[in-house]
């Protein structure tokens, strides 16, 4: 595994990216509350793709919040990193906020996407599902919602302690405040008018706790994207990929490995 820094552009915020694993590109674009470093769901999902995970803009070490104002940005910027690795063509798995994007960029560039996963999507709002409002948490607790079992934050986010708490509380609010650029104060990005044109085949995967969104949306996401297909991961929040890491990255690797 690598950790990268790159310049896409002269004069843009450089990217700040982990790039490691052999066999068909992946790029993973991850949820609300960013990046944990390398983690045990990428870790695996390497063993059997290259496995490319940026920090979107304005998340973690990345800078560059201010040059983008909406989704087409987004894609446009990961259009750019696309290019500059030199991919033409990847398996894109995007996890909540990042399944937005991945979205975006399978509808906008059908031809960059091979296969797609959407993992706990954000980006559609109903009024009769809804779902808890992550950016209105107790700072101390920002991302307890983001588990079914709040709990499992004190290990996977604190970790036991062996990280500075106040450094986790500050980065939390951090990336949440860039996620709320896009998402506050109703989730509703528009995404939905622009699924029908994804051609990719499409896996949605829920978790069965998530509170954010909840599974039901699934079928929403499903009602809209041709050739797709809904499955749900037990005793998992919107952190799917830090609480159930082996089946996340499982159901993801298999989804990549069916043949078009």
């Amino acid at each position: 595994m690598e950790q990268l820094t790159l310049t896409l552009r002269p004069g843009t915020s450089p990217v700040h990216l982990f790039r490691g694993g052999v066999g068909e590109p992946v790029l993973y674009l991850h949820h609300l509350a960013g990046l944990q470093g390398w983690e045990p769901a990428i870790a695996e999902l390497a063993t059997k793709f290259e496995v490319i995970a940026p920090y979107h803009p304005g998340w973690g070490p990345s800078c560059g919040l201010d040059d983008v104002e909406s989704g087409l940005d987004l894609v446009l910027h990961y259009i750019d990193l696309l290019d500059h690795l030199g991919l033409e063509r990847v398996h894109v798995l995007g996890h909540s906020i990042g399944a937005w994007i991945a979205a975006e960029l399978a509808a906008i560039h059908p031809e960059r996407v091979n296969r797609l996963v959407l993992a706990a999507p954000i980006g559609i709002w109903d009024d009769a599902i809804r779902g808890e409002d992550p950016f209105a948490q107790n700072p101390m607790r920002a991302t307890e919602v983001l588990f079914a079992d709040p709990a499992r934050r004190e290990n996977l986010i604190l970790r036991d302690g062996t990280v500075d708490p106040l450094e986790v509380y500050i980065q939390e609010m951090k990336d949440l405040k860039a996620a709320a650029r896009f998402l506050w104060p109703i989730p509703d990005t528009g995404v939905a008018r622009r699924l029908p044109r994804i051609r990719a085949r499409t896996l949605i995967v829920v978790g069965s706790g998530d509170r954010i969104v909840p599974p039901a949306y699934a079928q929403l996401w499903r009602a809209r994207i041709p050739r797709s297909e809904t499955k749900t991961i037990l005793d998992a929040g919107h952190l799917m990929n830090l609480e159930q890491p082996s089946r996340f990255a499982t159901i993801a690797g298999s989804w990549f490995l069916q043949p078009n």
